[in-house]
Order: structure tokens, then C-alpha cells, then sequence
């Protein structure tokens, strides 16, 4: 998937509003080619989700520029700003209509097969949870508008709605318990 015109402009955006409003450190990533990671202006591969600058930045005006020159993807470190719960997109859309994250909603990403739910960070994934995965400790995830495999990153629920701040991780792990009970099929 070329980056066209459009897209670095929603990426860079989407980069600077990551960074002013959310305050969150975010990083320049790989792009995604169509068929491979690639590392921005040359064709070398690159890992999923792999910066291609150092250091995550929050400097609104850094980053303007940072994606005026690599407006490749979106990518924010886990575990200072949030932790990531993601899960199969069935689950999480599941989840995402459950009495616990109605009561607190969590930003979530969607992309064409998992959804990623924004956490506050330090609470660990209960060992019930398996097809969860927590991204923590310094982990590169993507956010929308990111290209990837399949698609591009959107949002589910847009951090706008709960004020830009992550949610609560114990809430999103008793909805996607929830959801899990509800999906399973009967046994008779």
C-alpha cells in the first residue's frame, strides 16, 4: 500500500493530535509496502512495527516534522503513557458491548483482525485471558491511521471519547471474559 498524498497528511495529523492532545510519546514506524515492512525511504525490510527514528517524541512541533519526512505510520512505546490488550476482532467487537466496558470504555483500535484496547499501564493479563496479548514495557503498537496487513488502523472507540486517557484494564479483561462466555457455543 504506496502512501499517498492523503495518507501522509491523516498520518501526520493524526501524529500531531497523538502528541497535543493525548500527550503521548509517539515514533515515526515502518511502512507497510503491500507485501512487506520497509524501512521508510528505502527498501530495506523492517520488522512489524519498528520505528525508524530513536526516540519517541510529544514535542508537537518534532513531530510535525518528523512525519513530513517519514510519514510512514503511527507507533506510541507501551507501558508510560498505556499497556495494549489485544485480542481476535470477534472478541474484542464482542466485548466492546458488555455491561463492564459500557460502564468504562477504553480507546480501541481497530485493524482488519485483532482490535487493540488502550490501557492504563502496570496491571498484568489474567492467565484465564488466552487469546489476549499485553503489549507493555517499551513495545511499539500502531495507531490509527496506520496502513497494515489487510487495511488500515481505525478507531472502534476514539480516544476523544474518554478524554484521550486509556482505560481501565481491569474492566476491558471482565468484558472480554464476558464476551468470551457469550461466544462459546452451547453444550448440550
Amino acid at each position: 500500500m504506496p502512501t499517498t498524498p492523503t495518507l501522509r497528511t491523516r498520518l501526520q495529523q493524526a501524529a500531531c493530535d497523538y502528541a497535543h492532545l493525548a500527550e503521548w510519546p509517539i515514533v515515526p514506524g515502518s511502512v507497510w509496502t503491500g507485501t512487506r515492512y520497509v524501512r521508510g525511504h528505502t527498501d530495506r525490510p523492517a520488522g512489524e512495527f519498528e520505528p525508524v527514528f530513536p526516540r519517541p517524541t510529544r514535542d508537537v512541533r518534532r513531530v510535525h516534522s518528523l512525519w513530513k519526512i517519514a510519514p510512514y505510520s503511527v507507533l506510541a512505546p507501551t507501558g508510560t503513557a498505556f499497556d495494549v490488550i489485544s485480542v481476535p476482532l470477534a472478541l474484542g467487537v464482542a466485548a466492546t458491548r458488555t455491561g463492564p466496558f459500557r460502564r468504562r470504555i477504553a480507546p480501541a483500535a481497530l485493524s482488519p483482525d485483532r482490535i487493540r484496547f488502550l490501557v492504563l499501564p502496570g496491571i498484568p493479563l489474567a492467565p484465564d485471558l488466552p487469546l489476549a496479548e499485553l503489549c507493555t514495557h517499551g513495545e511499539c503498537v500502531p495507531l490509527p491511521p496506520t496502513p497494515v496487513p489487510g487495511g488500515a488502523l481505525t478507531w472502534w472507540v476514539s480516544p476523544v471519547t474518554t478524554d484521550w486517557q486509556p482505560g481501565d484494564s481491569l474492566s476491558v479483561q471482565a468484558a472480554l471474559r464476558e464476551a468470551a462466555d457469550l461466544l462459546q457455543p452451547c453444550s448440550r
